[in-house]
């Protein structure tokens, strides 16, 4: 197999991607983004009106079974279709364009 000196190769320029300094800093960053500073504030006082530590129960199985799962999840379609959440599932599905 010859190549002949008249082929032509086309290189793209990869554009080099930003990464997090440290993992800590992208899962504080993703903490921020899921919880915000409203929930901080709330959670105590519903939990005190709500039943107190009986709330927790549920809540902690939830996050375990739905929360954390869907968080990881979002964070895989995100990187692999590099655009955020609107862009990402017009090009996963073409039909929600």
């Amino acid at each position: 197999m010859e190549l002949s000196s008249n082929s032509q190769c086309k290189f793209h320029k990869v554009e080099e991607r930003q990464n997090w300094g440290k993992k800590m800093e992208f899962m504080l960053a993703i903490i921020g983004y899921a919880v915000g500073l409203g929930n901080v504030w709330r959670f105590p006082y519903l939990c005190f009106r709500s039943g107190g530590g009986a709330f927790l129960i549920p809540f902690f199985i939830m996050l375990i079974l739905c929360g954390i799962p869907l968080a990881y999840m979002e964070m895989a379609v995100g990187q692999y279709t590099r655009q955020g959440p609107i862009g990402a599932i017009g090009k996963l599905c073409p039909f929600f364009k």
